[in-house]
């Protein structure tokens, strides 16, 4: 990884959209046990002893469990609201989640930390391959793979990366960053993507179209544009500290003390706290060289995975209390 890459690229995440010939997509397939039955099994022969994983079926999990897998972005919002036959194989090492029934028959997805985007195609391809000989894939030979979104039709790739960009946010820079992402047939989302905020200055960028052009283009495409808006925000995070100087270390500093003081701390007053703390690590003022860890910690502040952890219902007070707590011991044990 490039010199100071792992100080804004967070994960890199290759998913793919796949449907059987024959087969209404998810949103039309009425719950039926035969058909439903027939396309797991399939997947689970396609992944046979490859990887060892964990198989969740929404309708058997309650809101919490179901948000905690979120939070982590092993499923996405879509499988979330599938109860009735929404399931998930998730690999042991968190690496591979293999929707079932989300908008699409099957969402695979590879996540790795730092810029791992063609690593992430080499794993998530196999399982692809795997697929393809369990399966009958819905392709067509102008189309490519149906999808039920006619913005995945084509290749059914969407590879993202995701970035901590403090900098561009703060200089007002991001318009421009999303308006030439635009041009270049890529997109810039928040970071639980489409429709979501941009939390923490976490920002996916994407491919937005996948017709007409091959997984390798695309992968060139958002992994150069990726390192460019990693480069510039690294340039402009020391213009920001010469002209803010002692006013943006004091934030930084204030912030640490308060993830490491605090009673009591709200998700979004969390968030904001966590990303002063990881620009001071960047920069030097925290002495500490984790960012790998502040990262994963940014997935356990979420509500539903206080409570889980907790193993009770929580009132909204209690989990301000649990999340403080939380990231508090986290942050010291970083410093030891």
């Amino acid at each position: 990884m490039a010199e100071g890459l792992d100080k804004v690229v967070v994960s890199s995440r290759i998913r793919l959209a796949r449907n059987v010939n024959g087969m209404p997509f998810p949103k039309k397939l009425s719950n039926d046990e035969r058909v439903y039955s027939v396309l797991l099994k399939g997947i689970k022969d396609a992944i046979g002893d490859t990887f060892e994983y964990e198989y969740y079926e929404m309708r058997r999990m309650n809101e919490v469990d179901r948000m905690a897998l979120l939070e982590k972005h092993l499923i996405s919002p879509d499988l979330v609201r599938n109860i009735e036959n929404g399931s998930v194989i998730i690999s042991r090492d968190r690496t591979l989640s293999i929707m079932v029934n989300e908008e699409d028959h099957v969402r695979a997805q590879c996540m790795l930390e730092g810029m791992e985007l063609r690593r992430a195609y080499e794993k998530i391809s196999d399982i692809d391959d795997r697929l393809a000989e369990n399966l009958d894939i819905a392709f067509d030979d102008k189309l490519g793979y149906l999808t039920s979104c006619p913005s995945n039709l084509g290749t059914g790739m969407r590879a993202s990366v995701m970035m901590f960009l403090p900098a561009l946010t703060m200089t007002n820079s991001m318009n421009s960053v999303i308006n030439t992402a635009q041009k270049l047939g890529l997109t810039a989302r928040g970071i639980y993507g489409e429709g979501s905020n941009a939390d923490g200055y976490m920002y996916q960028i994407s491919n937005e179209i996948s017709l007409g052009i091959s997984e390798e283009d695309i992968l060139r495409r958002v992994e150069t544009f990726a390192l460019k808006v990693a480069d510039n925000e690294m340039k402009i995070r020391d213009v920001i500290l010469k002209e803010q100087g002692a006013g943006l270390i004091d934030k930084i500093t204030r912030a640490y003390g308060i993830l490491t003081n605090a009673y009591m701390m709200t998700s979004r007053e969390c968030m904001g706290n966590i990303s002063l703390v990881k620009l001071g690590v960047s920069y030097g003022i925290i002495k500490s060289t984790d960012m790998k860890t502040l990262n994963r910690l940014t997935e356990s502040i979420g509500s539903a995975e206080i409570i889980k952890r907790s193993g009770r219902s929580l009132s909204a007070l209690e989990r301000d209390i649990e999340r403080a707590k939380t990231v508090r011991n986290a942050i010291l044990r970083i410093d030891q």
